[in-house]
This record gives C-alpha cells, structure tokens and sequence, in this order.
C-alpha cells in the first residue's frame, strides 16, 4: 500500500500514515523497515503492509519512497 505520513514522533516512537482508501493507520518503530537520513517528515510518500493486530490496523514493513 501507499500513503503519507501524517505525524511520526521518534521520541514516542509512532504516529500515523494517511492513506486515500484506508484513512489513518497506526505506525509504531517497530514496524519501519528503512529510516530516512532524519527520520519521517510529515508528508513523506511511504509504502507499507497492513497486519491486523488486536488494536486494530497496523503498518509493518514501512519503506520512504525516494523521490528525485
């Protein structure tokens, strides 16, 4: 999937992607494949999976897409 960061916190480590067909999703550190040189911005394009967990929908596998 893709989407945008909406908020990521390093210091809390998580926050949210936004996402046109799914709304928001819960990202937490564990779940980020591959950290940019100063972490997410807000408005980062990412890719992601979605995994149900009992909470609700999580991303894992989290990947900035680069842009040029």
């Amino acid at each position: 999937m893709e989407g945008r960061i909406k908020w990521y916190s390093e210091k809390k480590g998580y926050g949210f992607i936004e996402t046109e067909e799914d709304g928001e999703v819960f990202v937490h550190r564990s779940g980020i494949k591959q950290f940019g040189h100063f972490g997410f911005q807000r408005d980062d394009p990412v890719t992601f999976e979605l995994k149900e967990t009992p909470r609700g929908r999580q991303a894992i596998n989290v990947t900035p897409v680069k842009s040029f």
